[in-house]
């Protein structure tokens, strides 16, 4: 019976490149990221609508008729507590 020691190198060798293809393969992904960008025209408006906002909110400072909604910031607080945890 012969046996060839050539095929067992040959498995280890395909073997070998294998894994050490895997870790750049990772590496690839992480790199891959999406992204968003919104047009002028929309950061725009978007920038308006925010600025009109921040006045209302203003108005309703001064003139004292702005009411906090204490369930929503309890909602946010309890939200921000329970991500900090999963980290």
């Amino acid at each position: 019976m012969k046996i060839n020691d050539f095929s067992r190198l040959q498995a280890y060798q395909s073997y070998k490149n294998q894994v050490n293809k895997t870790p750049q393969q990772d590496v690839n992904k992480k790199a891959q990221v999406d992204k968003v960008e919104l047009s002028p025209a929309a950061q725009e408006k978007i920038s308006a609508e925010r600025e009109k906002r921040i006045e209302e909110l203003k108005k309703q400072i001064e003139s004292g008729t702005y009411k906090v909604d204490s369930k929503k910031i309890t909602e946010k607080l309890l939200d921000s507590w329970d991500r900090g945890t999963d980290q």
